[in-house]
């Protein structure tokens, strides 16, 4: 994540400020919502999830490669991956959420249309983007969807309470975000654990 300050500055400059919160709605927003929103005071007023078909493919189990090959069967299997970061943001964070379908050059208009149609289908907003390929101009369509989005009330909600034990925020993340039954600790844990408490 970008500092506090900067993230403040931004705001007083400019009527949107788009930040990386960092790698995946899981990790990422999970790191940029419970701990730096929750510090500073920010909320943001909607999320965006940016989806490759080509990393779609790789969480399908398509080898690096062979992903510049048409496998819509693959990303039928790696979409999965997005639809838990899509869930995660709107269902445990309620954050207005839209996914970005970054297009490349080697993606076929089958795959894209499936990435489309299946966020359609579980109610989430979603825009094709060529910002890769076009500049500025390639991404006028999701700004304008993100500004969309950006209008609807916001309700950011936190994963835990701050006070909780180290073990048991631990254990509300696994199972809240990452969708682990439960946590097995190694035996160095509880000895890191204490030295954190």
């Amino acid at each position: 994540c970008n500092s506090v300050m900067a993230t403040k500055i931004a705001l007083k400059l400019g009527d949107y400020v788009v930040t990386e919160a960092g790698f995946g709605a899981d990790l990422g927003a999970e790191k940029f919502l419970d701990i730096k929103c929750r510090q500073s005071g920010l909320k943001p007023d909607a999320v965006v999830v940016v989806a490759t078909a080509r990393a779609l493919k790789l969480h399908g189990g398509v080898p690096k490669t062979d992903l510049n090959n048409e496998n819509v069967p693959a990303i039928e299997k790696g979409i999965e991956n997005l639809l838990k970061h899509v869930e995660n943001m709107q269902n445990v964070y309620g954050m207005s959420t839209v996914v970005a379908i970054n297009r490349f050059p080697t993606d076929t208009e089958a795959e894209l249309k499936f990435i489309e149609d299946k966020c359609k289908e579980i109610g989430v907003n979603v825009k094709l983007t060529e910002v890769w390929g076009k500049g500025g101009e390639g991404g006028v369509a999701l700004a304008e969807k993100v500004v969309k989005a950006c209008e609807k009330p916001a309700n950011l909600g936190k994963l835990y309470d701050v006070e909780l034990p180290i073990k048991e925020k631990i254990d509300i993340i696994a199972k809240n975000i990452y969708g682990a039954d439960s946590v097995v600790y190694s035996s160095e844990a509880p000895k890191s654990i204490a030295n954190i408490e």
